[in-house]
C-alpha cells in the first residue's frame, strides 16, 4: 500500500506539512516588534524622512535624527557611511553611549 491509498495517513501527511510551514513562516516575537534602536543620529542639517541601508542595515532618518537597528559593522563604519549619506553629524550614539569627539570628527570627514 502506497502513502497515499490511505485517507488517514493522507491526513496526517497534510497536517504535518501545515504544521511545519506555520511554524518556519510565522515571525518570532522578537521579529514582531521590530528591531531595537541599537544607532541613534542628530545632524547638523535637517533632511526629507527616508530610509537609507547602510551595510544592510536600514537607517530611517527624518528632520535632524536618524535611528537605526543592529548592524554587522562596526561603529566607525555606520558612522562614516551615514554622515556619506546625510550629511555632517552633530552626535552619533551606539546602545546609548555617544562616540568621542574625535571619532565624530572622522565621521563626518
Amino acid at each position: 500500500m502506497t502513502l497515499f491509498q490511505n485517507p488517514l495517513r493522507t491526513a496526517s501527511a497534510l497536517a504535518t506539512a501545515m504544521m511545519v510551514t506555520t511554524v518556519l513562516f510565522t515571525a518570532s516575537a522578537g521579529q514582531a516588534r521590530g528591531n531595537p534602536v541599537v544607532y541613534t543620529a542628530e545632524l547638523m542639517a535637517p533632511v526629507e524622512a527616508a530610509n537609507h541601508i547602510i551595510r544592510g542595515t536600514v537607517v530611517k532618518c527624518a528632520g535632524t535624527e536618524c535611528r537605526a537597528g543592529a548592524s554587522s559593522s562596526s561603529v566607525k563604519t555606520v558612522c562614516a557611511k551615514l554622515a556619506d549619506e546625510v550629511g555632517p553629524l552633530a552626535s552619533f550614539s551606539y546602545k546609548g553611549e555617544p562616540i568621542d569627539e574625535a571619532a565624530l570628527a572622522k565621521c563626518n570627514d
